[in-house]
């Protein structure tokens, strides 16, 4: 996943490069660019959001956390992996939800006409990522013993 973003993220950086060169240098944009760019934009956030759950990097503030005792933080962490967890699994169902919605709309992209489900259904599978990653990280916290 992590590859998958990278790449899309580089692609969408050239891309919008050239169509920004391309509009103001030669008068040319890139044909179907903005197309381009939201479908790239649905890859990259369903890569980043199961990355960064996997590597457990969401952002935090621990001002507060950091006062409690070790059993408050651990309390406070198993809350906040169940939390997430809820969070993720709402939102793997409401994209797969949109995905059969967009399938069967057969809604494509307004210059390029490139289908949109695919990429819905790409933001579904990051968002499942992300709700295993949470689950598993949650039960691996329930699992270890008391500091």
């Amino acid at each position: 996943m992590s590859s998958v973003g990278a790449l899309a993220v580089m692609a969408m950086a050239l891309l919008t490069n050239v169509d920004v060169v391309g509009r103001y240098v030669f008068n040319k944009p890139v044909q179907g660019g903005l197309d381009l760019v939201e479908l790239l934009m649905a890859v990259i956030v369903a890569c980043g959001i199961a990355v960064t759950t996997a590597v457990d990097d969401h952002i935090s503030v621990d001002s507060l956390f950091d006062k409690l005792p070790s059993f408050g933080q651990r309390i406070l962490r198993i809350f906040a992996g169940l939390l997430s967890s809820v969070v993720f699994a709402i939102l793997a169902w409401q994209s797969v939800q949109g995905g059969v919605d967009v399938f069967d709309s057969a809604k494509a992209t307004n210059i390029l006409k490139i289908p949109i489900y695919p990429f819905q259904f790409f933001l579904a599978v990051g968002f499942m990522a992300s709700l295993i990653f949470s689950v598993v990280q949650t039960i691996l916290l329930l699992r270890t013993k008391k500091k």
